[in-house]
């Protein structure tokens, strides 16, 4: 609750209405911060007739909230579609900066990340999802993924069979109540029984010289 920036709470409360992919999370957080607000649901299936829909509503003067329960809106989100039909309509668009999975999980991670890769969501197909991999082999490059909890210890596995026992920051419900984070090699930190809910985060180490990769 902490980290929600004044500037956020001070637009949620002028919003005519608010869009969210996850109507019951956001909707608690308004409603811990005393506010009620009329909802409307963007996920991967709304079609593009309803995001014109509300972006013509903001284009006749009404102030619409894209939120997320966690992390900035538009990264690995399907409000990044809204936001796209904004811009062809000439809508006024303007982002809050505010907590983020991803440069939270780096900033834990300790690992050196003036360069670094957002990979989203990884394939669930085992070929698709080495091959995916294998371009960083070599790379100094840290990555970043996000991973479901039914998915991780395999695609940790996975990570490590393709680029070695690296280091990882296995960062799990990234700035929400019951943060924990995970850091060592992936063998020692698949060994840690990792809880099978929340949303994942997972931060690996680019390649060292000295440090083998896989074989």
């Amino acid at each position: 609750m902490g980290d929600l920036p004044p500037r956020a709470l001070e637009l949620l409360r002028a919003a005519d209405l608010v869009a969210a992919e996850d109507t019951r999370i956001t909707g608690k957080l308004l409603t811990l911060k005393g506010m009620k607000k009329p909802f409307v649901r963007i996920d991967e299936h709304t079609d593009r007739n309803r995001l014109e829909d509300l972006v013509r509503q903001a284009a006749s003067g009404k102030t619409i909230a894209l939120a997320t329960d966690a992390g900035t809106p538009g990264i690995s989100d399907p409000g990044v579609e809204l936001v796209d039909v904004a811009y062809e309509f000439g809508v006024q668009i303007d982002a809050i900066p505010g907590p983020s999975a991803v440069t939270n999980a780096l900033a834990l991670s300790g690992f050196y990340a003036q360069k670094y890769t957002f990979l989203g969501f990884l394939s669930k197909k085992p070929g698709s999802l080495r091959t995916a991999l294998e371009s960083y082999l070599t790379s100094s490059m840290t990555l970043v993924f996000f991973e479901s909890p039914h998915r991780i210890g395999k695609t940790l596995k996975a990570v490590a069979e393709t680029l070695g026992d690296r280091r990882v920051a296995v960062c799990r419900e990234m700035t929400k109540l019951h943060q924990d984070v995970r850091r060592g090699r992936i063998s020692e930190v698949v060994e840690t029984n990792l809880p099978a809910k929340g949303e994942y985060t997972v931060v690996v180490e680019g390649f060292r010289r000295g440090v083998a990769p896989a074989d």
